[in-house]
């Protein structure tokens, strides 16, 4: 069964295509803020008059006279309100109807089929020492992304890009072997920009211990282990590390190179070689080999989205620092040329965080607060969560006090309240079935307030899709527990009718359903007590 959102939205969007030859931006429906404007709203003849240049009143009956034999069953009506509007009101059976899907189907009434191979690159930061907050953040966000992005039915794989070549790590190994000179009582000069991280000194100490005679191979080891470790404790998995080192050493980086010299897009000027990458959009043209045959890190770039486009995915999605901004239409360009797939990749620029406490934080790593320090400090849920309640473009303050804080001020401590209070319901029951049609009994104006909620879900999962916002599924789990509590506080479940009381143990146990998948996909468990 689909849900009634994704049955409109593949209607109108057949319309647009069909009727009018133009395709629009999802979500193409939203949610009215008062339901006496209905279930869901539409701009698109709005949007379709600047285009065509017609009455976007006309335009909506236009709409609205092609979409109601495929939904007449399922609404009370459709409204047109200025200045074009389409507002749809769905009907009580159908939401009865989804409820009892919900309680057939669980977490596969909302699952969706598009079947497309994406990779995912995320986090990808440099094995130069321990992952900081600014990390986490960018881990939590990708991980969540490929969750949403798998349970819409897409092939999704996770990877992690290794910079282990290049400047910053010859820096690390200089920083490492000072350390071990200095713990060995040895003359030694520490590097002007050396890393002063106590994991330097950790590192040093326990390559004397190892005996391991190749220092480089062991601290990139060493280091990549402690990354690990702190995803663990994330709940963090790729599914693939692909080491920058390996590409260089295989010579891919200067295939790509080569391949770019035979289209005439290569070219030398006072001793280095650029790629003119300004006849693709970007706004100058960019070194690839400087004047003392060192590479560029673009160089290893060109090459490692070579290789992933030729690894056959329909769709690439990169999550970068904000200091990478500039390197977006580089990389493009370079794929636009190389592979004429210029769209096929996605850049989403990751915000920096920054932390808002009373506390003292610790700063093992010289100057930066380390992730696996806030993940001791709050908890893995916590962290995860908290990382999620802006949106990717915006900058984050992590406020660890109010992370803490047992009070309903704390919106994942009030979403969790509901989850546990759901629970609680349960065991003061003795009931440990459920029976669809029970459903049939529920009246009450609360009930449905509360079930319109959990069905906006759908609505929720396309916004996140389309926008790839995993803070959308925070702002939905905000509402659905605001649903919730209010009809907690109004409505006696367990009632005296056995009916009503099996009817709204459905409700409850579809509001747990949906509280489950959508904390799943944060990676988040919900609270059984609290």
């Amino acid at each position: 069964m689909k849900t009634f959102h994704d049955k409109i939205t593949q209607k109108l969007e057949q319309i647009l295509e069909k009727n009018y030859g133009i395709s629009l931006d999802h979500p193409l429906w939203d949610i009215p803020s008062k339901l006496e404007l209905g279930d869901f709203s539409c701009m698109a003849a709005l949007k379709l008059a600047s285009k065509l240049k017609r009455n976007p009143i006309e335009i909506a009956e236009e709409i609205k006279k092609i979409l109601i034999p495929d939904i007449s069953n399922d609404i009370e009506k459709i409204e047109i309100l200025k200045p074009g509007f389409i507002n749809v009101f769905i009907s009580r059976k159908y939401l009865l109807n989804s409820l009892k899907g919900v309680l057939r189907d669980k977490d596969n009434f909302f699952k969706g089929k598009i079947k497309r191979k994406i990779l995912i690159e995320f986090l990808s930061a440099n094995p130069t020492g321990p992952l900081s907050i600014a990390h986490g953040r960018q881990a939590v966000i990708g991980d969540v992304i490929a969750n949403v992005l798998e349970f819409l039915g897409n092939e999704t794989e996770r990877e992690y890009y290794l910079n282990d070549a290049g400047r910053q790590i010859n820096v690390l190994i200089s920083s490492v072997e000072a350390n071990v000179k200095k713990i060995n009582g040895e003359d030694f000069i520490f590097p002007e920009d050396g890393y002063k991280g106590e994991y330097v000194k950790d590192i040093a100490e326990e390559y004397i211990k190892s005996g391991n005679s190749n220092i480089r191979e062991f601290v990139i080891s060493h280091v990549i282990t402690l990354i690990r470790k702190d995803l663990d404790e994330l709940g963090i998995k790729f599914n693939k590390w692909f080491s920058q080192k390996k590409l260089i050493d295989e010579n891919k980086v200067e295939e790509s190179v080569k391949k770019l010299k035979k289209t005439g897009l290569i070219y030398e000027n006072e001793g280095a070689v650029w790629f003119k990458s300004t006849n693709f959009g970007d706004d100058k043209d960019r070194v690839i080999c400087k004047a003392d045959g060192e590479l560029t890190y673009f160089a290893s770039d060109i090459a490692y989205h070579k290789d992933k486009v030729e690894r056959g995915y329909d769709k690439l999605v990169n999550l970068w620092g904000p200091d990478h901004h500039g390197y977006i239409n580089r990389v493009k360009a370079a794929i636009a040329a190389l592979t004429n797939k210029k769209d096929i990749l996605k850049i989403i620029i990751i915000q920096l965080v920054t932390i808002k406490t009373k506390e003292r934080m610790s700063r093992r790593a010289g100057t930066a607060v380390l992730l696996s320090e806030l993940i001791k400090d709050v908890g893995k849920d916590t962290t995860r969560f908290y990382y999620l309640v802006r949106k990717n473009s915006s900058h984050l303050e992590f406020d660890i006090d109010l992370a803490k804080e047992l009070s309903f001020e704390n919106p994942l401590y009030y979403i969790q309240y509901a989850c546990a209070r759901i629970e609680s319901i349960y065991k003061k029951t003795n009931l440990n079935y459920i029976e669809k049609d029970y459903t049939e009994f529920l009246n009450d104006p609360q009930e449905f307030d509360l079930l319109r909620n959990m069905l906006q879900f759908s609505y929720c999962l396309d916004k996140t899709y389309a926008t790839l916002e995993p803070v959308f599924i925070i702002e939905f789990l905000k509402k659905l527990a605001s649903a919730f509590h209010k009809f907690y506080e109004k409505v006696r479940v367990i009632d005296d009718d056995e009916n009503i009381t099996q009817s709204r143990l459905n409700l409850l146990q579809g509001t747990r359903i949906i509280f489950h998948c959508a904390l799943g996909l944060l990676g988040i468990k919900p609270a059984e007590k609290m």
